[in-house]
């Protein structure tokens, strides 16, 4: 049972793709090192207008976008997905009805399925958003040791993976972490339990390695990190690894199955809001997520030396 309340968007809230779209015009662009002048001075437009798509202030007109897509180097089919997933010119979400279970309004949901460029824009806004909030049953990108991230991202198992590796746009691979980002990872307590086959040593300096992380932790800022324990089964555990990002001061909820989705502004997206927000209540407080941590590296270490 969802015991957080829902809370209304304090705005009306932008499409996903547009929000998406605006993220990759902006990678694209910085990967092919063009400056916003430029990209301004071949649609015929101004800087600030290119930014404000950049960042879904606005949206952009469908011929200025396969301008910028053939600028940047993104041609056939996969830009002639992105033009098709745009809402059309003047499409106002407050003018509609939410419809349906998940409450949504035309354009609320977006699920990606262009393949490896989908797979790379899901990394990048993991990356780039200025705060995130995310439920995970596996330790996320970003927080791994090299072991560990071996095996999660090892291509026998790994279906989509959530860093760049090989194969994946090159684009992808200049995408740094958001400086000053402030991110709360709430960790499955089954990660405690994982690696008690045939890899706990590996499982042990990863669970001693988010230990230190925890420890250096400054409050209200940065990374935190906590375990969410399953002694109650709350409504976030029903979901799934899932997240609410801040991109641009848009709110979205992404979620990565076999295709990313992103979602704002419905129903939906809200009651997985509140869902986040109740398991960051229930979750372990900072000692407490430290000592568990340590229990479980010390039970993994002792396993792998018997």
């Amino acid at each position: 049972m969802l015991h957080a309340v829902p809370s209304p968007p304090a705005e009306v809230p932008q499409a996903p793709a547009r929000i998406m779209t605006g993220l990759y015009l902006r990678c694209r662009r910085e990967a092919q090192h063009i400056r916003l002048e430029q990209a301004a001075r071949v649609v015929g437009v101004s800087v600030p207008s290119v930014s404000r798509w950049e960042r879904a202030k606005s949206s952009i007109p469908s011929d200025a976008l396969g301008t910028l897509l053939r600028l940047y180097g993104v041609a056939g089919e996969h830009a002639r997905f992105l033009v098709r997933s745009l809402p059309p010119q003047g499409y106002n979400r407050g003018m509609h009805q939410e419809q349906g279970g998940g409450r949504r309004a035309p354009h609320d949901c977006w699920v990606d399925v262009a393949l490896d460029e989908a797979t790379a824009r899901h990394i990048a806004v993991m990356r780039l958003a200025s705060e995130v909030v995310q439920y995970c049953r596996q330790v996320p990108a970003g927080l791994r040791t090299e072991g560990y991230q071996r095996f999660v991202l090892d291509p026998e198992v790994c279906i989509a993976p959530d860093e760049p590796v090989l194969g994946l746009p090159s684009w992808v691979h200049g995408v740094e972490w958001a400086e000053g980002q402030r991110r709360t990872v709430l960790l499955d307590e089954t990660v405690l339990a994982q690696g008690r086959g045939d890899r706990p040593a590996m499982v042990a300096d990863q669970l001693r390695h988010l230990a230190q992380l925890v420890s250096r932790e400054r409050e209200g800022q940065g990374l935190a990190i906590r375990v969410l324990p399953a002694e109650q089964v709350l409504f976030i555990h029903t979901v799934g690894a899932t997240a609410e990002v801040t991109l641009h001061e848009h709110r979205m909820v992404v979620t990565f199955g076999l295709s990313p989705t992103y979602e704002t502004g419905s129903g939906a997206a809200r009651i997985i809001g509140a869902g986040l927000r109740e398991a960051a209540d229930a979750a372990w407080g900072r000692e407490a997520t430290h000592r568990a941590l340590m229990s479980a590296a010390e039970d993994m270490e002792r396993r792998a030396a018997s």
